[in-house]
């Protein structure tokens, strides 16, 4: 039964191959009703996404990221780089959200975190859990800044980047609406 269908008087036909389906053999699909032969043998090029797609976007991710840990240690305005980190984000997923492929589907997302990630681990940022554990010995110590500001720097720098994040994904993954 290689597209053909036992029921020849059906009045039901495939959209594809115009050639009659009973009731059985009927695959409903969003432009109206196929043969099961037309449906196995059709690729939807909107979610077939070939790795090459997947390396881009990530590479493309990575530079972002990238870019993004050699440029945020120098936004050091006090509770302001926060949301000067968000924005900056912002701007750049506007961008991004224009070069990206939408074939990647739900997968953008994780591609896009991950990306980002690499990216700023391989800047100034992998520093970071260093550095909190240096601000921390010396504020305890009392030869540094007060207990209080020590935690202001090292809440400071764990937020821009996660600010960041959330400003490339806002345009990217969770959509313009505003």
């Amino acid at each position: 039964m290689a597209g053909k269908c036992s029921h020849e008087d059906s009045r039901i036909t495939c959209t594809d191959c115009s050639r009659p389906i009973c009731s059985n053999c009927l695959v409903v699909c969003p432009v109206g009703f196929r043969c099961k032969s037309c449906v196995g043998s059709v690729k939807n090029p909107l979610t077939s996404v070939t790795p090459m797609l997947v390396a881009r976007t990530l590479a493309v991710c990575i530079g972002i990221g990238c870019a993004g840990g050699w440029i945020m240690p120098f936004i050091s305005v006090p509770f302001l780089s926060c949301f000067i980190c968000y924005f900056l984000g912002l701007f750049t997923g506007r961008w991004l959200a224009k070069v990206i492929d939408h074939k990647l589907g739900n997968r953008v997302a994780t591609i896009i975190v991950f990306g980002l990630l690499i990216g700023m681990a391989m800047s100034p940022l992998a520093m970071l859990p260093f550095m909190m554990v240096e601000i921390l010995k010396v504020s305890i110590t009392g030869q540094g800044p007060t207990i209080f500001e020590g935690l202001n720097l090292i809440a400071s720098s764990l937020f821009c980047p996660v600010c960041f994040i959330a400003g490339v994904l806002r345009p990217t993954v969770w959509g313009e609406r505003w």
